[in-house]
Order: structure tokens, then sequence, then C-alpha cells
């Protein structure tokens, strides 16, 4: 029986992790499935998972005719939000940078969040150091302001970017004249029934008690107000099971059409061996961890940097999401959704 399989390999697995939490919905084998090491609905922040929301109502504006993946965002965004963020060699491009560029990540504005700056210290130490900090939007988009240099032209390199992602959360705020937060809420997260999803420390329902612990080199940071650091690009207190809520509405059509998700979903893109980066989407490819996974399907979705997953099949509709809540165990979950999958191959075959 597949699930009690799941219940002794996650169990097995509860003793590595600080935490775990794992749901799926197998449409392929009639299943719907969940495990938590803590609370039965525990809630856990989203990192970078959170960017494929963000991403959906760009696109949902896009279909809405709100604004185009054309337009450039110095149309839609005031003159100080893009100040100094594009100046690549001398020159400011500001004028040309398009929705598109910033959801595929090719706009050319550095990472506030992993890359360096000027000075060669790192944005997450700031985090970890000053832990009641609060970081609003344009102190963010302020961090690379000041602290850091566009990296490219607009459309000539891929550069994954969370400062660009902020970018889109303001962008959505503008086309929908509506708090960030709203937009989500009343976009997704009602209509996808995701009662325990929120954005941190905007929605109302936001408790950071509630989290799961959350490790960054090795310190529990889930009570941090310097937490903060995320908004539109990934800040969401979220549970497994909405997550698959989220995944079944986007794959179904609920949010945006086909033709938006098949955009999102072009993987152009390489992010890191065995990761490619579309507009908004992620697709892994198993083959390019070790040549014997050849055969395995290739998901799609997104991944947090302290190993939050969220990925469904395109062919099955099948969906998975997973959090081990710690950003040093992110080999170790690529590991155990390995394999779950392979279970599930297994359970598969015996039909």
């Amino acid at each position: 029986m597949l699930t009690k399989k799941m219940d002794d390999l996650l169990q097995k697995n509860v003793k590595k992790m600080k935490t775990l939490q794992f749901a799926m919905n197998l449409p392929s084998l009639g299943l719907r499935y969940r495990f938590s090491s803590t609370t039965p609905n525990q809630r856990f922040h989203s990192a970078s998972v959170g960017k494929l929301m963000t991403a959906t109502v760009i696109f949902a504006a896009n279909e809405q005719g709100k604004l185009s993946l054309e337009s450039r965002i110095h149309t839609i965004l005031k003159p100080e939000i893009l100040d100094r963020l594009f100046v690549f060699r001398g020159h400011d491009y500001k004028e040309e940078i398009t929705v598109k560029q910033l959801l595929s990540h090719t706009s050319g504005v550095n990472d506030y969040f992993e890359s360096k700056t000027m000075d060669g210290s790192l944005f997450i130490d700031d985090v970890i150091q000053h832990p009641d900090t609060m970081w609003m939007p344009m102190d963010l988009l302020d961090f690379t302001r000041n602290r850091q240099q566009a990296v490219a032209k607009p459309g000539e390199k891929f550069f994954y970017s969370d400062t660009g992602f902020i970018l889109l959360g303001l962008i959505a705020e503008a086309a929908f004249d509506m708090p960030f937060h709203q937009v989500l809420k009343t976009l997704l997260f009602e209509s996808a029934g995701m009662h325990d999803t929120d954005l941190c420390f905007y929605g109302d329902g936001f408790d950071p008690t509630a989290l799961a612990p959350l490790f960054i080199n090795n310190v529990d940071v889930h009570l941090f107000q310097s937490v903060s650091c995320d908004f539109s690009g990934g800040g969401l207190s979220t549970t497994a099971e909405d997550l698959l809520k989220f995944l079944d509405h986007l794959q179904n059509g609920a949010f945006i059409s086909q033709q938006s998700i098949d955009i999102m979903s072009s993987f152009d893109h390489r992010f890191r061996q065995g990761l490619y980066y579309s507009t908004g989407m992620m697709q892994v490819r198993f083959e390019e961890f070790f040549f014997l996974l050849k055969g395995m399907p290739r998901l799609q979705g997104h991944i947090g940097v302290t190993g939050v997953h969220a990925w469904y099949h395109p062919e099955t509709h099948d969906s998975f999401v997973l959090n081990v809540g710690n950003a040093k165990d992110m080999a170790m979950s690529f590991q155990l959704l390995i394999t779950i999958l392979q279970l599930i191959n297994q359970e598969n075959g015996k039909k």
C-alpha cells in the first residue's frame, strides 16, 4: 500500500530534518495524501514558492487588460521606484524594461537577497544580525539601488532576482489598485479556498508564532521581523494543503488561461543544474542530477531556498508540496522527493 510506504519513508526522514511537511494529490492513482512532523496543518514560510503566485496575478492582470507582458514598467511605476536600479555601464535602461523581463529574470537588475553588495557583504547576514528590522518594499529596492549594480542590459542575461519580483508586486498593486496582500487574497486565496495562507506581516491572519521552524545559516528565523524581507518575492505563510489547492487551481485553469500557463512554462533559461526557468515558473529535470534518473517526470512549479517545493506534472496533473524548513537541507529535500516519485512509479507500474 502506497500510503503505508509513504508513512514509513517520511517518519524515517523526520529524524534528519528540523521540520517536515508533505502533501500530494495523485489523480493518476486516485489518492490524496498529507503528512506533517508537527501539527496536522502546519503553517510554514513559502520562500520563493510564492513567486508562482506573484507571476499568476501578473498574468491575470495581462488577461484582464490591465497591463501587457510587453508593457514598459516605467509607464506603470513612479520614477523614484526605478531610480538607479537599471544603470549598467553608465547607461540607465529603466525606460526599456518590460514586465515580461522581470518575470523571466532578464531585466538586468541585481538581486538583493543572494548577491553580494559592492563592499562584499550579504543581505542575509543583515537579516540574521538585525532580527527586529521591518523591511518594506522600498527598503528592499533601496538595498539594491544603493549597494549593488545592475548586472546586464535588459534582455541580455538570465539573472535570478528577488529585486525584480519586488517590482512585480508593486506593479500588481498598481494594476489592481489595491495592496499586494489584498490582490493575492482576492484573486487567489479566496477562490481556491486557501484559508490558511497570508502574506507575512500584511495579511489579517498572519501569525509568526504559528510558523514551523525556518533555518538559514543554522539560525531559526521564523520569529524574526526581518523575515519581512520577502514580500512579493515569496513571503507567504501557508500550508502544504493550501499549496496543493493552488497547484490544482492553477493547472485546471481556474486562475489564468492555458495560453498564459504555456508562456509561464517555456523554460528557456538554465537556473542551475537540473533546474530551468521561464516566466515565473521552474522545471526540474531529474536526469541532470543523475543519469539513472532519466525517464522521471519533468515537474514544473517552483522551489524556495529553505527546502520548499511546489511541483505538478502537466500530463497527469499529479502535484507535490514539500517543506523541510532549512536552507542546508535543500539537497536532502530533493533526495526525498526523488524517492517519493520512485515509489509512485512503482505503484503506477502495478496498475
